[in-house]
């Protein structure tokens, strides 16, 4: 009995795990090698793979090796051949041998994938987005979500970065904790992301352009359009340079207190006081004081990527009392003249 010993070979890299091949940073230098991948039996390769077909043959020797392709008509084997158009391949092949024994044909199944993955860049929480500029918190984390179906090999992995050059690897396309990554610093930076499926197609580097808001907003009293004439000096009032001795902020029943807050980044989303032992609650009005009494108010403000502010207290004084006047009698001069009797005017 003629025994034959027949090969397909796949010239590239063999891996069987999608983290085998995945490099752990990509950059716009990247160049696809040749993968070969398989995954419950099915075989997946891109287009830089080359096939070559190998036969034995230990009696007469090997005549030829022919191929046939989705069940076309057989052709004659030469040289390692490529496929260069995306799609599932039935790749039947069979050697002759000089003794005019043919081999029944065997078949090698492949998947092509020449398809990047689709991508986006994900967060755990919302960003905030002036119109312009879009900002986020320090707290924000970032993932890229990546899915390979035209192709179908899989995501490899995902990739970001600041570095255009140096985008390091970051899970697999998937959201977990493991993928999560945070952006350091404050103010603008660019965000670069791709990703890979398991044959090497590399998706084209993404550009998200985002300003880091680690800042919490600054609180104040605002300012009122009253000046007052006090021990020489004009004042706005009220205002927390109009205190009294022990430091409180001098307020009247007839004047109300406003409250600002500055954020030079995403900007201010709210204002909150809290009034003596009261709850939070949101400032939408000035505060007007209606009663004789000592106020503590403590107010925070909250910026549009969450930043909140420690809470300021202002202790407010209501200033009912009336002044107390005097009359003084005086020469032309200022001075104060003392006050004559009958009895010392003898």
């Amino acid at each position: 009995m003629i025994k034959k010993i027949f090969f397909v070979a796949v010239c590239s890299l063999l891996v069987v795990s999608a983290w085998a091949q995945a490099p752990s940073i990509v950059g716009t230098d990247y160049v696809r090698p040749a993968i070969h991948y398989v995954e419950e039996g099915t075989n997946y390769v891109n287009s830089d793979v080359f096939f070559k077909l190998r036969s034995t043959d230990k009696e007469t020797g090997l005549d030829f090796v022919e191929f046939a392709l989705n069940g076309a008509d057989f052709m004659r084997y030469k040289n390692p051949f490529q496929l260069l158009e995306e799609g599932k391949y039935d790749i039947s092949y069979r050697g002759f041998d000089n003794s005019g024994n043919l081999e029944l044909p065997k078949t090698l199944s492949v998947i092509v994938d020449n398809t990047a993955p689709d991508t986006m860049i994900k967060t755990t929480a919302p960003l905030y987005n002036d119109g312009v500029v879009v900002y986020c918190s320090a707290d924000t984390k970032w993932y890229v979500s990546a899915a390979d179906i035209v192709g179908g090999s899989g995501v490899a992995a995902g990739y970001m970065g600041t570095d255009l050059n140096s985008l390091k690897m970051s899970g697999n396309g998937k959201e977990s904790e493991q993928t999560y990554v945070s952006l350091d610093g404050e103010g603008p930076v660019n965000l670069y992301y791709t990703a890979i499926d398991n044959v090497g197609n590399l998706a084209p580097i993404k550009l998200l352009a985002v300003t880091i808001d680690r800042t919490a907003p600054v609180v104040s009293i605002a300012n009122s359009n009253r000046l007052i004439n006090k021990d020489e000096e004009y004042m706005v009032f009220p205002s927390d340079t109009v205190v009294d001795e022990e430091g409180r902020v001098i307020v009247s029943t007839s004047e109300t207190v406003s409250f600002a807050a500055k954020d030079d980044l995403s900007g201010v989303d709210a204002i909150y006081v809290k009034v003596n032992d009261g709850e939070y609650t949101k400032y939408v009005e000035p505060i007007r004081f209606t009663q004789n009494a000592v106020y503590k108010i403590e107010v925070k403000a909250i910026d549009n990527v969450g930043n909140v502010s420690e809470p300021v207290m202002y202790t407010f004084y209501v200033d009912q009392i009336t002044p107390n006047s005097e009359v003084d009698i005086i020469d032309r001069s200022g001075n104060l003249l003392p006050a004559t009797t009958p009895a010392n005017a003898q």
